[in-house]
This record gives C-alpha cells, structure tokens and sequence, in this order.
C-alpha cells in the first residue's frame, strides 16, 4: 500500500506542538501561544514519529528518533532519514515520506516523518513509574485525544478532528472516534472500525483506523504517546470515487489522572442542548438527550432531538444504550434509532467530573426505506454542573 506524500499544515503544526518543540504542549488558548505557533510555523523544521521497535536516523545528523526526534536545518536542505529496525522489521513511511527504504525530505518550511515497524520490542524510553502505561487523559494538536482508565488496560475514546481529500477533488470534514481497544503488553494498541454514513449527500462507508504507542515519560516527566491514524471514506454507489486523509502521525502527553473515585452523580451538560442525569448511587444514566441534525442521501436534513431514558452503568464506569421509536419526520412515516455509548472519566483539571463517548442518530423512512438519513456517528463530551 503507497501512503500519502502530504500531511496536512493543521496535522503538522499539531504534531510540532505536542512534541513541545516549540514550546508548551498543553492546550493553545492564549494570545502567546497562537503567536508561538505562527512564527514557528515559518522555521524549516522535520519532526519524525517512530512507532514500534526501530530508529530513524538523518544525515546531515540532527535527527535520531527515539530520543531526537524534532530538528531545524538550513531552508532547502534535502535530508536523508534512514530507518534501522530493532528484532522487528521496517513496514512503512506516513507524512512527508513513502516506500519501504531510506526517504529524501527537503526541509522547506514544516516536514513531519511517521516511520512504523512491526515485530520485536520496543525500544521507546520504559516508564519511570512501576506500571507500564500511566493512566488518565492525553492530550494532542487540534482535538486529538484519548482516555486510559485506572488499570491501564485500554485505550477509550480516541477522537480527532480530520480532513479527508477526494480523488478527482473536493473534500470533507470528519471527527470519527474509536470507541475502545486494548493495551498490548508493548504498551502499543491498533484499532480499526467502520460506520455506515452520509458524506456529502451520498451513502458511504467511513473507515478509521489507529496504531501507537505508549513511551513513557519525557525529560519534564509527562507520560506521553505517539502513532499513526488514517480515515478513509468509499461511497456506496460510486466505490471508484475515495477519499483519505493518508496515514498522519500523532503524539499526546497526558493532561489528566485517572479518576480516583467511581461515578459522581448529578446533571451533566455538554455543547448545544446535551445532557444526562445520574441519580443517587450512580447506578444509571437517565435522560440522556441532545439536538441531532441528521443528513439525508440524495440531499436533505432534518433536526431531531431524541432521550434515552434509562441504561445502567457498568463497573468500568461505561454505559451503552440503543432505542428506537415509530415517528413522523418531514412529513412522512419513519423509524428513528438513536444510540449512546460512553465513559465516565473522573474530574478534570478544574475540578469537574467528566464523560465522553458517541452518539448517532438514523433514520428509515417506511414508504421509501433506502431513503436513510443519519447523523453518523459523533463524538459528546459532558461535565457535571451540579
């Protein structure tokens, strides 16, 4: 499989960001940051991503990843990165690279390498802690982000916003999310899953895919992680027509611990009209609701504001919820499916006890049911107000 040659400017900067090669790695919210970024965005610089048990070396010398994986050369400078693996072997380039040998980069502005090797173990930095994987929340660029409950078991809720583009042109907005997959004894995870959805107005399949790795702790002592993910998007009736965001390096640092308590209850509110009740002993969630908008194919939308009223909470703190119900939607007879899975993922840093997860919405119309319309799935994330 040939990978995309191009990493979009907003993955780039967000990969720059998250390594803390220009700074802090937290979220961007002050002036000085945004400043921070924009001049940093005109420096020549390469940053390389290395998932799994290997290195990547660059000459003119600079880059040796682990360890040095962000440099800056001269404006123009074609470097040579030359990956080695490690008791694994080499399995592709992401970014600015493709093929399986040694890539020529010419550093002109922003350049970001993903080189991934399979097999053999890692040689990323062992955490300085006794566990393997240090739980909590990590945060990336953008809205890249995941969850790893106390436990260290595995990853939940890895979402980020992503552009994909078309072949032949055009392209497309997508936040799709895994919902949860597990923590190898590597410390790395691979997941990979698909939805049925509506893109433009057409039927589609939207496939998304992640692999990374947890490597530890940096020199300033936050746990981070580093990978590679990729969206693909195949229209139902025109399967010639694909559009991909390519494979994209990622890296998080870890914002947030683990909550040291089970569910707190109370109403939680999140963007637009979401919300959810969790009475007394946080057994359950009650009235979980939230404005929908759902696209249909061949053109369309209607608005639709759906509840799930009661599910129970498992002991992993997650709940997973599905109901439908006869309806009439512009004006024509239809059924209505809304589904709600998330977690509760303790307090953040100011304090508020939190959850995240995905909801959808679809409908079927009875008279015409290939006429579907849904709002594939989305990502919600909601904080306790009282």
């Amino acid at each position: 499989m040939r990978l995309g040659r191009v990493v979009s400017m907003t993955s780039v900067a967000a990969l720059f960001v998250a390594t803390g090669a220009f700074g802090d790695s937290g979220a961007d919210t002050s002036e000085g940051s945004a400043a921070r970024q924009s001049a940093a965005a005109a420096k020549p610089t390469l940053a390389v991503v290395v998932v799994g048990s290997g290195r990547v070396t660059s000459s003119p010398a600079g880059i040796s990843c682990p360890g040095k994986c962000v440099a800056r050369f001269t404006t123009g400078t074609r470097v040579l990165l030359t990956p080695t693996a490690k008791r694994s072997r080499f399995l592709r380039w992401g970014g600015n690279c493709a093929g399986t040998r040694a890539c020529s980069v010419r550093v002109s502005a922003l350049s970001a390498v993903a080189a991934e090797f399979v097999g053999g173990s890692s040689t990323q930095p062992p955490p300085s802690t006794t566990g393997s994987v240090d739980p909590g929340a990590y945060q990336g660029g953008g809205s890249l982000s995941l969850y790893v409950p106390a436990g260290a078991r595995s990853v939940q809720t890895f979402t980020n916003y992503l552009r994909v583009d078309c072949a032949g042109g055009g392209a497309y907005s997508l936040t799709p999310k895994i919902l949860t997959t597990p923590i190898k004894q590597d410390r790395s995870f691979t997941a990979k899953t698909s939805q049925s959805a509506v893109v433009g107005g057409a039927s589609a399949t939207i496939t998304y895919s992640v692999t990374g790795r947890f490597q530890g702790r940096d020199s300033s002592g936050r746990a981070t992680a580093s990978g590679i993910y990729r969206t693909n998007v195949v229209f139902t009736d025109t399967p010639d027509r694909k559009c991909t965001s390519n494979d994209q390096p990622w890296t998080a640092t870890r914002t947030l611990p683990p909550a040291t308590t089970s569910v707190e209850p109370g109403t939680y509110k999140g963007g637009g009209s979401l919300s959810l009740d969790v009475p007394a002993g946080a057994r359950s969630v009650q009235n979980f609701t939230n404005y929908l908008r759902v696209d249909c194919a061949g053109g369309g939308a209607y608005s639709l504001t759906p509840k799930i009223l009661t599910t129970p909470i498992k002991q992993d703190r997650s709940f997973t919820a599905r109901t439908s119900q006869s309806a009439v939607v512009g004006g024509a007879s239809a059924t209505i499916t809304y589904s709600v899975t998330g977690y509760f993922q303790g307090r953040d840093s100011s304090g508020r006890a939190t959850a995240s997860g995905i909801y959808r919405a679809d409908v079927v119309f009875t008279g015409t049911p290939d006429r579907k319309c849904t709002s594939n799935n989305q990502p919600w994330t909601a904080a306790r107000t009282g």
